[in-house]
């Protein structure tokens, strides 16, 4: 009956989403990457903050999050803190981002960084692969999340494998069609539907484990160990540069900041986003991650923690598991499907036209070639041993990968110093020693984890290249990228004019 439940209402939830792609589709200037990757720059508050906080977490919010703080305890409880940071500083440099946006016509990463670094063919090559490499594990856990709350609250009777496959299709099928538009609409119905039932499931098991009072004491007195931090300083900076800086570096969040109608709704819809990272998805993450630690429930044999909140529902309110299940495919369809466009405009914006030069028909139609190949890849990596392990984890190998950015936006923005090849190769050293120690392909040599190795790679070659070799980029562009954003952005007005006066020194 659950399952039939279930099945009924994924259906109908695809039907009314598909109706959108379609009344989307209807709107979509198809020849237009502006408006079929950005929305057309048009997104106001309400739509930005539904599409940012939908998209920023996804089934990490209702499976992940949930999931380490009930196998790891008050050490994961510093992640959230860390993660509502990224918002505020979305607060700082994203009015830039979208100045320059807004004024040259960007649509992904690789086109403002490649054109501050004197239109740099490689660093936009070299950007375009690491924010499809950055994509893919991130969206490799909204497949693998939703497959597993299917096989948990079906009892098993839908396969990981047909959940797989059904998600897969989905957001090909919605992606294919809608575009950014129908994306940014059914956000704001979804991020603020998410908020609605994290908070409805916090009440539910603080009521399941005895009360407030009564279900803290359980949880300290059977898991005593879980409510202390282990130490471990280094472990502490990477999830902090990860969650703070890294996250907001991701592509498809990188393009929200696009998509604003202007800076103030962006710095408007950072901040409401702030409040919800800390207290809808950590607060309730943890009251629900550990206080089931001391109910009477205990995860099946060979089931990871991933599946804790539908293991919960399954025990304890069957019927509500169905709800719960349509709520973790909707969240993963919604920030799956911005994954997949922001990979695509990655391929025709970056590495399409180094190799080829292509109409804008023709190339939005090779668009949709690589939209299939993407979801068929992730399908495979799905499939695998690798596809099938903690979303935490998975998301944390693509979060770091995004750092690699970091310097290189930094110095476009605010550092006149910064040269071309100091972006490029401290992008890529940063980039292949992080994938090297990640795949235990280079020794870990101290307490940090593989990301922040990678980013003080990053460090010395991106400031040593750039002090070491006097050949910042064009004047022209530096008054373009950074002098003239002063006027707009006095708070760093007196900095950039102390940079430029060091440059030109």
């Amino acid at each position: 009956m659950i399952t039939a439940l279930t099945l009924l209402g994924i259906g109908l939830y695809l039907v009314l989403m598909f109706y959108i792609a379609y009344r989307a589709y209807q709107m979509n200037k198809h020849d237009d990457p502006e408006d079929w990757f950005l929305m057309g720059r048009s997104a106001n508050t309400a739509m930005l903050v539904g599409t940012m906080f939908a998209t920023w977490f996804s089934t990490f919010a209702f499976l992940g999050g949930p999931g380490f703080f009930y196998k790891n305890g008050v050490n994961w409880l510093l992640f959230g803190f860390f993660n509502a940071m990224g918002p505020i500083l979305v607060m700082v440099i994203g009015p830039r981002i979208w100045a320059l946006g807004k004024k040259f016509d960007f649509i992904t990463p690789a086109d403002l960084l490649s054109a501050y670094y004197n239109n740099s063919r490689r660093i936009r090559v070299l950007t375009g692969l690491i924010c499809i490499a950055v994509l893919f594990p991130y969206s490799a856990i909204q497949i693998t999340g939703i497959a597993t709350a299917l096989n948990s609250i079906s009892g098993g009777l839908i396969a990981f494998n047909v959940g797989v496959l059904l998600i897969a299709v989905c957001v090909g099928v919605y992606s294919f069609v809608g575009g950014s538009r129908a994306v940014v609409w059914t956000d704001v119905i979804q991020g603020f539907a998410f908020a609605a039932l994290l908070i409805v499931t916090m009440l539910l098991v603080i009521r399941w484990s005895g009360g407030w009072e009564q279900g803290w004491a359980a949880a300290t007195q059977t898991k005593p160990e879980h409510f202390a931090f282990e130490g471990g300083a280094g472990r502490y900076i990477t999830v902090m540069t990860l969650f703070t800086f890294g996250w907001i570096l991701t592509p498809h969040l990188w393009q929200r900041l696009y998509m604003a109608d202007s800076p103030q709704t962006l710095v408007k819809g950072a901040a409401i986003t702030s409040f919800l990272a800390l207290f809808v998805v950590t607060f309730t993450g943890a009251v629900i991650g550990m206080m089931a630690l001391g109910m009477d429930f205990a995860l099946p044999e060979g089931i990871t923690s991933d599946a804790l909140v539908p293991e919960l529902y399954a025990q304890f309110l069957p019927a509500m598991g169905a709800v719960l299940v349509i709520a973790v495919f909707a969240a993963g369809m919604s920030t799956l499907d911005s994954q997949l466009i922001s990979a695509t405009s990655s391929f025709i914006q970056d590495l399409l036209p180094s190799v080829a030069s292509v109409e804008p028909r023709k190339a939005m139609q090779l668009a949709r070639v690589f939209e299939i190949a993407f979801v068929l890849a992730l399908v495979a990596f799905a499939f695998s041993p690798s596809g099938r392990q903690l979303i935490a984890p998975l998301a944390s190998i693509g979060v770091g990968m995004a750092l690699t950015l970091l310097l290189p936006l930094l110095g476009a923005l605010f550092w006149a110093r910064a040269s071309e090849p100091a972006v490029f190769w401290a992008m890529l050293l940063s980039w292949g020693v992080m994938i090297a120690m990640q795949f235990n392909l280079l020794p870990n040599p101290g307490i940090v984890g593989p990301p922040l190795w990678g980013l003080l790679v990053s460090a010395i070659a991106f400031f040593g290249i750039s002090l070491a070799k006097d050949d910042p980029v064009d004047a022209e562009r530096r008054q373009a990228f950074q002098d003239d954003m002063a006027p707009q952005f006095p708070e760093t007005a007196e900095a950039q004019v102390q940079a430029a006066q060091a440059a030109n020194a």
